[in-house]
């Protein structure tokens, strides 16, 4: 009898503990399923993206990985505009100047694949790809490179970066570089290390990884992250602008770079490409930015010491996004620079005669 006690008290045990774990799945499966339907319906919920960029004509540039969206305006020489990289980020960053820049040059505007009305493929983006994305669009598109002239180019934070390796590696594809902010000496120049695979496919778990974008690209997030990270001042985050950061970010796909991003993937350094860089650079900085402090500069300067350093005053990480006039004033000059014509000695002492 003892030991059939025995026995049925530790079958009970036995069953009490099995009851036990099938809850503990049955919540966790609730749980999964109630995160990847919470995630399905904010990026169902999210309205397809309209461009900032008023006017011009809308383009699109097809690649082997998907097709690259771009807005064309202007009349002038031409001129690329590049935008940061981020969640959210898109061609609508050059808002601000778009206008004022069309009127004298021919103006493009692209939105990164993965980004913006980009297609947003799910793959392994590295640095290597926007650079290759990069180097495509000026030739196939603006039609630059290969003798047959050249673009004056802005880029922004890490995009800056990839325009010094392409610079660097092809001079006769950009004129002038205006470098926004750039990183890939001091900030994101870190290769990838062993884990980084591993850490990018545990960011690429359905559920995990789409739970932890929409927390960072949710609309508190982003605008914390602008006006604590991004903006000198944080009065500037209006209420559209996270918006536009939300919708953009949410577009079908959006969630795809991040992975490659945190991982470091899409890291790049440039110490020794931006020594060697011949096209003149201009770079402008936030004197108030956070997310790339203006000390970070003197390592640009240092190693190239033909770069032009501007500061814009009252400015963070955006510089043209917050105060686009300062950075039209900054900018306009050093592009007009290169739009003279050079005089022809020979030729005027000829006329003279």
């Amino acid at each position: 009898m003892a030991k059939n006690s025995v026995r049925t008290n530790g079958g009970s045990r036995s069953g009490s503990i099995a009851g036990t774990a099938l809850k503990a799945v049955l919540w966790t499966g609730a749980a999964i399923g109630a995160a990847a339907l919470a995630n399905a319906v904010i990026f169902y919920k999210t309205p397809p993206l309209t461009s900032k960029l008023e006017g011009g004509e809308i383009r699109y540039f097809p690649t082997p990985d998907g097709d690259v969206f771009y807005k064309k305006a202007g009349d002038g020489p031409p001129l690329l505009l590049i935008h940061s990289i981020g969640a959210g980020c898109s061609s609508a960053e050059w808002e601000a100047v778009w206008h004022a820049l069309a009127e004298k040059y021919t103006v493009y505007a692209l939105d990164l694949l993965g980004f913006g009305k980009s297609d947003k493929p799910s793959l392994l983006y590295t640095a290597e790809n926007y650079i290759t994305l990069i180097d495509d669009f000026c030739r196939q598109v603006i039609k630059v490179g290969d003798g047959r002239g050249e673009c004056d180019v802005i880029a922004s934070s890490l995009s800056a970066a990839y325009v010094i390796a392409l610079s660097q590696r092809d001079p006769s594809i950009f004129r002038r570089l205006v470098l926004v902010c750039p990183t890939g000496i001091e900030e994101l120049a870190t290769e990838p290390t062993s884990t980084s695979r591993a850490v990018r496919r545990l960011l690429k778990t359905p559920v995990l990884g789409t739970t932890l974008f929409n927390v960072i690209a949710s609309k508190a997030g982003i605008k914390n992250y602008l006006t604590s990270r991004i903006f000198a001042n944080p009065s500037r985050v209006t209420p559209e602008m996270v918006e536009t950061y939300h919708v953009a970010a949410h577009q079908p796909g959006g969630e795809n770079v991040l992975p490659s991003f945190l991982s470091g993937f899409l890291n790049i350094n440039i110490a020794d490409e931006f020594k060697d860089v011949v096209d003149l650079p201009l770079i402008v900085w936030g004197r108030q930015s956070v997310e790339t402090p203006i000390g970070e500069a003197e390592a640009f300067v240092r190693i190239n010491p033909n770069a032009k350093l501007e500061v814009i005053e009252d400015s963070g990480a955006l510089p043209h996004v917050e105060q686009p006039e300062a950075f039209l004033t900054a900018v306009r000059p050093f592009l007009a620079a290169a739009d003279a014509t050079p005089v022809d000695e020979e030729a005027e002492a000829l006329t003279a005669a």
